[in-house]
């Protein structure tokens, strides 16, 4: 009986040409809708056969499930099938009972490229371990931009050379344990102010300043041998003013491939952010994006899309669209990637011993201060306002609570903790509560936890609760002495490092909020070292008013 997704026959020539029978669905990389496959996913993967499947957190319950999933996919659409996720790191993991690193710039910031290239193999190390063979990172964006929304603190910092030399270590970290690096975003998605998963921004910047800010840490990659690269949904107006650089063939043939030199394989960022699906289907966007270089569009929806973009690509061919030749180069190309590195899962060896000490360690060495910090001790009354929830990214409604890992840390070095969440939306409606509460502590710590700037009412409310507490501690002891008028104060910055210049007093900077970076924040306010320095320009609030 025939299945529910026949390809189109090619005629022999074409077949030849493109390999795997004519299947142009061997340039595809899907999602799936969650932790288990639908019959209509099954169907797709086993009829249509994609080369590939992006995993998400929705697909993910633990590494043994997820170690399932990956070998009934590999069951399914054959063993040479890509999987790959977004493990860069600090608020980008798919997996977080693996091995993961702190975010990039917390690694900027230790700026040891040893440490970063560590904690790149561990990384890989799980990966591998559940038969997950691509890693969309690292991040080679050079985050010039303080206003950027979309990366931020997953850049290593603000400096083509320092970001160059820690894509290097990061990159041979992945790699050296079996899973391929991707670096990401080409040709540089650091200068932007608006978020390319809402809309589509161009970059007026010069070839000459292109080469010399945001093309090195590209260069570096690929003269390490990085096995990819993925394309940014931004225009480029010095090299093509009319398409993003997913769908430019002077960006990602032009330049990427005959300027640079590059030979591995090109995966587009992910074709559903409205920066690309605003303007073009899905199955328009993949064509174009063939046409214009790339190895593997990767598109994000439902079933009924993902044979859009299949059925899509057939046509092109047909008609003219595309060619069979470079599609046949494509072809050969991930099945490089697929043979360079393939798939050995081994879930039980996802976690190795020491990797615990060097993530903590990595978390630690992070930590930046600005200022002198009001250190607690065991006993310590500390007042914790913070939002109540913010969200993780745009591209997704799920919101996280970054400073519950920071009050949770606290309480275990034995600091008593009141914790006053607000609303961004509607901050100062807690201003009364918090000065009131502020009388009673030690300490008042306002941590910003959101990844993009902080609102106006957010900004006013962090002043307030500043102006309520003092701005440092006792000077001899760190300690506010008993029944002293004000508390010391402190910002912790546990997202958006940018957010010291909004805020007056001492700031002291994780570049992340998961677990680890709270543990290595909460040591640090109880008298640990602080020995992390500045990957990008950071002003504080009073060096400007200065």
């Amino acid at each position: 009986m025939p299945g529910r997704y026949n390809a189109l026959r090619l005629e022999d020539d074409d077949d030849k040409m493109i390999g795997d029978s004519g299947n142009l669905a061997r340039l595809q990389m899907i999602d799936l809708s969650g932790q288990q496959l639908t019959p209509d996913e099954r169907a797709f993967l086993s009829e249509r056969r994609p080369g590939g499947v992006c995993l998400f957190g929705r697909n993910v319950a633990d590494r043994f499930q997820v170690a399932e999933l990956v070998a009934e996919l590999r069951s399914l659409a054959g063993p040479d099938l890509l999987v790959a996720a977004d493990q860069e790191g600090g608020g980008v993991i798919r997996l977080s009972d693996l091995p993961y690193p702190p975010g990039a710039m917390a690694l900027g910031a230790a700026d040891d490229p040893l440490l970063t290239r560590q904690v790149a193999a561990a990384t890989g190390r799980g990966l591998r371990a559940l038969g997950i063979n691509v890693d969309f990172a690292p991040v080679a964006d050079v985050n010039s931009n303080p206003a950027n929304p979309v990366i931020a603190d997953r850049s290593f910092g603000a400096d083509p050379e320092h970001v160059a030399r820690h894509v290097v270590a990061f990159v041979h970290g992945l790699q050296e344990t079996g899973v391929a690096a991707t670096v990401k975003h080409f040709p540089g998605h650091g200068d932007v102010a608006r978020d390319s998963h809402l809309e589509l921004q161009t970059l007026a910047r010069s070839a000459q300043m292109l080469e010399r800010l945001e093309l090195p840490p590209f260069l570096a990659a690929i003269a390490t041998g990085v096995a990819a690269v993925m394309s940014a949904h931004i225009v480029l107006s010095a090299i093509d003013p009319e398409a993003p650089a997913t769908l430019s063939a002077p960006v990602l043939t032009g330049l990427l491939r005959d300027r640079l030199g590059f030979s591995g394989v090109v995966f587009t960022d992910a074709l559903d952010m409205r920066a690309v699906a605003a303007n073009w289907g899905a199955a328009e966007a993949s064509v174009r994006a063939l046409a214009a270089g790339a190895d593997m569009p990767v598109h994000v929806g439902p079933v009924r899309e993902h044979e859009e973009v299949a059925s899509g690509l057939e046509r092109a061919l047909a008609e003219g669209r595309l060619d069979g030749a470079a599609l046949a180069a494509s072809s050969e190309r991930l099945a490089r990637l697929s043979n360079a590195y393939p798939a050995r899962p081994d879930v039980g060896s996802a976690w190795r011993d020491g990797d615990d000490r060097l993530l903590d360690e990595a978390a630690r060495r992070s930590l930046l201060l600005l200022g002198r910090l009001p250190r607690m001790v065991p006993g310590s009354r500390v007042l914790l306002v913070a939002a109540e929830a913010v969200r993780q990214s745009a591209a997704t409604q799920a919101t996280v609570r970054p400073a519950g890992y920071l009050a949770e840390a606290l309480r275990e070095q034995g600091v008593t903790v009141e914790e006053l969440e607000y609303s961004p939306a509607d901050a100062l409606a807690v201003a009364q509560q918090a000065r009131a509460a502020a009388r009673g502590c030690d300490v008042v710590i306002f941590a910003s936890s959101s990844r993009t700037a902080l609102t106006a009412d957010e900004r006013e409310l962090g002043r307030r609760v500043a102006a309520s507490a003092g701005t440092v501690g006792n000077e001899t002891e760190g300690v506010k002495p008993p029944n002293a008028a004000t508390a010391g104060f402190v910002h912790v910055a546990l997202w958006n490092p940018y957010s010291v210049a909004e805020l007056p007093g001492p700031a002291l900077v994780s570049f992340g909020w998961r677990e680890r970076s709270a543990r290595a924040v909460a040591s640090a306010l109880t008298g640990g070292p602080v020995t992390g320095r500045a990957p990008v320009p950071l002003r504080t609030f009073d060096d400007i008013e200065r």
